[in-house]
């Protein structure tokens, strides 16, 4: 008896526990859903005070979650969206509606070496985030940040595959030295963000002030901008597959002269290659060649298409992307392809240890030339490029061999030359990242990371005998050889401790404390071989399979020194109250590019904010929903000069340099470099001060920031030229200080919003003022030497106390001379006498031809003369722009989805180096074109149409009789050139840099236009497919601009010295893009 009632008392238990555990153990269905009434796809839902019991939305926006715990809350979020806490006590299924947060102050900000939320930022911080990278697809991280971060300035210096991305936050205060930003991508530091592929960007972070910047010490003076990838999420795996095709099509043409136009003026110096006056008419029916349409005018084709896939679960979560880009861009001959692969993998190998690894793989392939001088070429004024438009549109008659710089048989058109020329430059990056993080105690967290970084760039280039025509090695007609190869190997490890406590005095305040080491070494390996005079009948095959087969130069080899640096840190947020906010920041560096007694440099930072809002008087203010006052003061420093210099260094001789030679042949020896060490190096250092604003209102739904900032740059690194009896050439020295002064405002506005339609819009505005503080510099010219020997003599740049980078300086033009004629041009400064020489009329002081080859035309170039008739050279602008920015709108419309941008660029000048090129007899080369400017119709001529004669140059004693006197030449020259609105380029054989070339580059440019359309979720469900998005973009639509070059956005000639910039000279043309394209995610 006994035996059964224990068996049924324990049955009794039992049911009683399993009732209890089933109420415990609750379940809860849901359902999610956006403001419009569509489902949420991948919305988390938390048990809110439980670690690790979490949930996503399935394709329907439908979830199931077993409550663990007693808190009986459960948190949903969703990115872009409020954050929800639901009491779910006593229900069994709950419907969810999240609300777009237009500035979700809750977002997380990268700051170096951690995170901070936004709204507890005391620095100045621009972002850009994955959505708005996909939601405009581009090639480039340049173009997604174009026009889209106040106080960065993005310009792309030409069209090749390969140009150069230029990249400035807050103007840069180095002079001589190169001022891009410090780039980090996920924490270790990069040369370069062109090989990133943006479908693999989760968000970019602009560091701008001190209290930003100055937790990278060394690094940071001219900004930092921080690249997070993609990582993984906890969940089921997701797949997005992304894929489009492109055209490309250049823009406009650079309007150069026509046959009849060309064979005219050919006539005026003095040719007849293309026939006799009475000839010239035929020329008018004569189409003729135009190169740059030749060289520049297919259709360019690109390709892209990326794959992602992402997920994980409590232990591991992983992300694995891979990106292809190919394109036969506009140029013959040119294109590229670009593969990427980034992989992340986060290990949680318990409550204390996770581990997160990280590998970035780019392998970049270029076909064909980019603007610019080739490599075997001095400078660009024989570049291909260069030539498509200073090239003869039609042949003469008959072929010229005057002379070699006018032999028309020995000379090859651009055609020729680009068919004939080989070139691959093949670049390969990888980076690996593993960190370690260890949480032993609450509040507490130490990571060591370690990163290594190897990477080549091999550059090949062979010329066939019709592609070498005026190369640097001599040896013209013959087809040459030159490989390059450039080695880069680096390791950093940095270990850090954090201490974060959100408890602070029962939860009112946070503090934020971190503290660092870190060290780093970089070193790098520069080889290069050239060979020269291969048999003629080569092709360029032949030259690849019998190397061996030419004459080799002397090989050339640069090791410089490492690059080393180690590093002390700390960092300390406090908040307090949501409303008080300091962070102070301290960093020491020690680089071996300094010597003892310079080696470190101490930049400390302090700054504070106040949520104004957040007050209780300000609280109830219903329309105000963000205000936040910030004010920084901290100093940073940049050490980009090269290793090596603080003791005499040597390299392998170049092949343009002598060497020495045993049975006249060339062999290899040592040279030290160009540059004279100076152990007496140190730091240069910015002093950065910001005072800014956050503001939303109405909810967020209008918001962004104003910044006022006045950064100095002191100690400026300056590469000086020193006498040439130190056996050396430059030398490097601290001296002098430069500021920039700015505003930046940002805004951003939901303007509707609601179930079938939605806009918001964006923009921002920069205004930056350089200023050369102090430079105690004996010379304040700057050469840029663009084309060479084109012209006579440059220092067309200004460096001086007082004055700002991108001071272009030159002569302003004021017309040409005319002829005088007591009736027609009483004014007329030229006078003829009796042996046909051109003189200036008595009581006329203008000495103008003296910059312009020496002698006196009709017709010749004129400039400002001070008193005494001495040509006046003066400031004719300055390249650097005073005012960027961008704005756009974006939205949808039911299933439609757009976005339209543009950027905009005010107040600079560019120096249109390719039109003054090409606007003048240059020394004495016949058979090139020029602009259409000097049209006949537009310019000075000295050809009487009645008779065929030259009345400006080399007029004889049987013309001046044939005209019965110089009186009545000089009056027929009046009256021919009565409309005449430009000088006679015949006139002109030396150019000095005029006012004519330097032109306004203001532009307003609609950058990029989307339009989507998302396939409705019904029909996805049957294919058990998330989404697929169709999309149509076009790119550099158009571009409003008073500018006559390709484009007002380009710069060729700062990368070889930064004290030059905003030339356009040589450069490869800019294109306009469509793409169509597919999204599609499982």
């Amino acid at each position: 008896m006994s035996g059964n009632l224990n068996r049924i008392r324990i049955a009794l238990v039992t049911c009683l526990l399993c009732i209890a555990e089933s109420i415990s153990a609750q379940t809860i269905n849901g359902n999610v859903k956006d403001h419009t009434g569509e489902p949420i796809i991948g919305a988390t839902i938390v048990e809110d005070g439980t670690d690790g019991n979490g949930v996503v939305t399935d394709m329907d926006g439908n979830f199931t979650l077993n409550l663990k715990g007693n808190s009986k809350k459960v948190k949903i979020s969703y990115v872009g969206m409020k954050t929800k806490t639901i009491n779910v006590s006593g229900k069994n299924g709950i419907n969810v509606t999240l609300q777009d947060d237009a500035q979700n102050l809750n977002d997380v900000v990268v700051i170096g070496y951690g995170t901070v939320r936004k709204k507890d930022l005391t620095g100045s911080v621009a972002s850009i985030n994955s959505k708005d990278i996909e939601s405009v697809p581009v090639s480039s991280v340049g173009e997604a940040m174009t026009g889209k971060l106040a106080g960065v300035n993005i310009t792309t210096t030409e069209g090749s595959p390969d140009a150069d991305i230029k990249i400035r936050v807050r103007g840069g205060g180095s002079l001589s030295q190169d001022n891009s930003p410090l780039y980090i991508v996920d924490g270790f530091p990069v040369s370069s963000i062109s090989d990133i592929a943006p479908s693999e960007i989760e968000t970019i972070d602009v560091l701008k002030d001190a209290s930003s910047t100055a937790i990278y010490g060394a690094r940071g003076a001219n900004g930092v901008i921080i690249i997070t990838t993609k990582s993984g999420k906890e969940g089921k795996a997701s797949v997005n597959f992304n894929s489009s095709i492109g055209w490309k099509k250049l823009t406009k043409e650079v309007k150069t002269m026509d046959p009849y136009n060309y064979a005219y003026y050919q006539y005026e110096l003095g040719s007849t290659d293309y026939g006799d006056y009475e000839d010239l008419d035929i020329w008018k029916s004569v189409k003729g060649t135009d190169y740059q349409d030749e060289i520049f005018g297919r259709t360019g084709v690109e390709r892209r298409y990326d794959a992602n896939v992402s997920g994980g679960d409590k232990v591991i979560k992983y992300n694995v992307g891979f990106a292809h880009n190919g394109e036969t861009s506009i140029m013959l001959g040119s294109g590229y392809t670009k593969n990427n692969v980034n992989a992340k993998l986060n290990i949680k190998m318990s409550k204390w240890i996770n581990i997160d690894i990280n590998t970035l793989l780019s392998s970049t392939k270029i076909n064909g030339l980019s603007g610019g001088a080739e490599s075997n070429q001095s400078n660009a004024a024989n570049s291909i490029v260069a030539s498509t438009i200073r090239w003869r549109p039609v042949e003469p008659l008959v072929a010229s061999d005057d002379d070699e710089t006018n032999s028309t048989s020995i000379q090859r058109n651009p055609l020729q030359r680009v068919n004939a020329t080989y070139s691959l430059k093949d670049r390969f990056k990888q980076n690996y990242n593993i960190g370690l993080n260890w949480t032993p105690w609450k509040y507490v967290t130490f990571r060591t990371e370690f990163g290594y970084n190897m990477s080549y760039e091999k550059d090949n280039m062979i010329w066939g005998d019709d592609a070498v025509t005026n190369s640097k090695y001599g040896y013209n007609g013959q087809p040459q050889l030159r490989y390059g190869r450039d080695n880069i190997k680096g390791w950093r490890n940095a270990n850090t401790f954090t201490y974060d406590n959100t408890k602070l005095f029962g939860g009112r305040d946070h503090i934020n404390v971190l503290l660092g080491q870190e060290w780093s070494s970089n070193k790098e390996k520069e080889t290069y071989k050239t060979t020269v005079a291969y048999p003629a009948t080569y092709s360029i095959n032949d030259v690849r399979n019998n190397q061996d087969n030419g004459t080799a130069l002397a090989s050339e080899l640069d090791i410089p020194a490492k690059d080393n640096l180690s590093s002390i840190f700390g960092r300390v947020n406090y908040t307090m109250a949501e409303k008080y906010l300091a962070t102070f920041t301290l960093r020491a560096d020690g680089s071996s590019k300094f010597g003892r007694g310079h080696r470190w440099g101490v930049f400390p930072s302090l700054a504070v904010a106040w949520r104004m809002s957040d007050e209780n008087w300000l609280k109830n203010i219903k329309w105000l929903s963000n205000l936040k006052a910030r004010l920084s003061f901290g100093t940073a420093g940049n050490n980009r000069i090269s290793s090596g210099l603080l003791q005499t260094t040597y390299s392998i001789t170049a092949t343009g340099n002598k060497h020495a030679a045993f049975n006249e042949i060339t062999s290899t020896q040592l040279d030290h470099n160009t540059t004279l060490y100076n152990p007496n190096l140190k730091w240069e250092t910015t002093v950065t001060r910001n005072f800014g604003f956050d503001y939303g209102f109405f909810q967020g739904r209008l918001n962004g920031t104003l910044d006022f900032y006045w950064n100095t740059t002191r100690d400026l690194l300056m590469k000086v030229e020193i006498p040439s009896s130190t056996g050396y050439q430059y030398q490097y020295q601290n001296y002098g200080q430069t500021s920039n002064k700015g505003v930046e405002f940002t805004v951003n506005g939901v303007f509707v919003q609601s179930k079938n339609f939605n806009l918001n819009g964006t923009a921002n505005i920069s205004w930056n003022k350089n200023k050369i503080d102090r430079l105690n510099s004996e010379n304040p010219w700057q050469s840029s030497n663009f084309a060479g020997s084109t012209f006579s003599k440059y220092q067309d740049f200004r460096v001086a106390e007082g004055g700002s980078l991108g001071e272009v300086w030159g002569y302003k033009n004021k017309g040409f001379y005319t002829v005088y004629d007591a009736d027609l041009n009483p004014n007329g400064e030229l006078i003829l006498n009796s042996k046909g020489k051109w003189a200036l009329r008595d009581g006329v002081k203008d000495n103008s031809y003296t910059l312009t080859g020496g002698n006196l035309y009709p017709g010749g170039m004129k400039v400002e003369v001070d008193e005494n008739g001495d040509p006046i050279k003066q400031k004719l602008g300055n390249t650097i722009p005073k005012v960027t920015g961008g704005f756009g709108l974006n939205g949808n419309w039911g299933n439609f989805d757009f976005n339209i941008f543009f950027d905009y660029s005010l107040g600079n000048q560019i120096l249109n180096g390719t039109k003054l090129a090409n606007s003048f007899y240059a020394g004495s080369a016949k058979n090139y074109n020029l602009v259409a400017d000097f049209n006949l119709a537009n310019r000075y001529s000295w050809i009487d149409p009645l008779t065929g004669d030259n009345l400006g140059s080399g007029i004889s004693t049987n013309i001046i009789n044939a005209y019965g006197g110089v009186d009545n030449i000089m009056k027929r020259l009046c009256q021919l050139n009565a409309n005449a609105q430009i000088w006679n380029p015949a006139a002109v054989s030396t150019m000095p840099i005029v006012s004519y070339g330097v032109e306004n580059a203001s532009f307003l440019r609609l950058n990029t236009i989307t339009i989507g359309y998302t396939l409705p979720k019904r029909w996805m469900k049957k294919a058990f497919i998330n989404s697929i998005r169709i999309y149509g973009s076009a790119y550099n639509l158009f571009c409003i601009t008073s500018y006559n070059g390709y484009d007002p956005e380009v710069d060729t000639s700062s990368k070889d010295n930064p004290m030059c910039p905003g030339i356009d000279y040589a450069a490869y043309p800019k294109a306009r893009s469509f793409v169509g394209g597919i999204n599609v995610t499982f």
